[in-house]
């Protein structure tokens, strides 16, 4: 499974648990009010949002250098306001001196802390549903709302977009049927993945079509990494089963140019590999921003 893909999945199973355990807390505090115990320090101490499982897992994941941070900011303050309010109503409960206005704010406290939990968890979703169910790989949205970032980065030089399609893939559906076929594409995005480097993302684009972003001084560096993804395909054979089926594939590669919309790019990309599969397959083609054509030799 794609590390992020599992990663989002440890993050949902967490958080999910802890708002479990959290409603144990809740049912705890009621404990407290029947029983009018005064000694707990998770529902009583001005630090007991700090004490819960909750608490441990927020805390713990706002120590790390996460995307998310935003969302668990905002978790963490609602969390302190739930605890706070409670242990306010708690205490007046006790000392017989209830007000009304203690319930509200207990209550408007919840609402706060179910609200950014479910912002979270909504967001968690989406991100989730955005890797394909069958290779793990992020999809083309997770590309669309991070192209711009990518370009601008220009930490390990310029930003080249490379399609790559599976040459013959009906052919595989014909011969070995379609469950073949999905194992194929399953092994195939696991080799492309290990035949990248940690900063050369891949993501499936639809089909039997993959994109890889790579990173590069120059055009010859981008070229050189372009066909060792290629060469790296053909000299694997994929295993299904008691079946061996060697896999090529035909890619286009480009630069992206700052600014340029992603559609553009890929398109212009999408043109050097139309070319590549109609002039023989297993290849690939680089074509420059004017849509000057030539293919990559080792």
């Amino acid at each position: 499974m794609n590390r992020k893909l599992k990663a989002i999945d440890e993050l949902l199973d967490g958080l999910n648990r802890s708002v479990g355990a959290h409603y144990h807390w809740l049912v705890q505090a009621f404990k407290i009010i029947a029983k009018h115990e005064r000694n707990l320090e998770d529902v009583s101490s001005l630090e007991a949002h700090n004490f819960c499982q909750f608490g441990c897992w927020v805390n713990k994941h706002l120590a790390t250098d996460t995307e998310d941070k935003g969302f668990l900011l905002t978790i963490h303050e609602k969390h302190i306001h739930v605890h706070e309010a409670c242990r306010q109503l708690v205490e007046s409960i006790l000392q017989n001196e209830i007000q009304d206005s203690l319930f509200n704010d207990f209550e408007h406290a919840l609402q706060g802390f179910v609200g950014a939990i479910t912002c979270y968890q909504t967001h968690l979703l989406q991100l989730r549903i955005s890797y394909d169910a069958l290779t793990s790989l992020p999809l083309r949205r997770i590309l669309d709302e991070s192209f711009d970032k990518q370009v601008m980065d220009r930490s390990n030089g310029d930003l080249y977009v490379m399609i790559l399609d599976i040459d013959h893939f009906k052919r595989i559906n014909d011969t070995y049927g379609h469950v073949v076929g999905d194992e194929v594409l399953r092994a195939f995005a696991q080799k492309l993945q290990s035949s990248t480097r940690n900063y050369e993302p891949v993501y499936r684009f639809g089909g039997e079509e993959f994109i890889v972003i790579l990173k590069a001084k120059n055009e010859a560096e981008a070229m050189a990494a372009g066909i060792r993804i290629t060469r790296a395909i053909e000299h694997h054979q994929i295993m299904v089963g008691q079946y061996h089926i060697p896999v090529t594939v035909t890619s286009g590669l480009t630069r992206a140019v700052p600014g340029e919309l992603l559609r553009m790019v890929l398109e212009r990309a999408d043109a050097a590999m139309y070319v590549g599969k109609q002039s023989g397959r297993n290849r690939c083609m680089f074509i420059d921003e004017q849509g000057s054509i030539e293919r990559v030799v080792d």
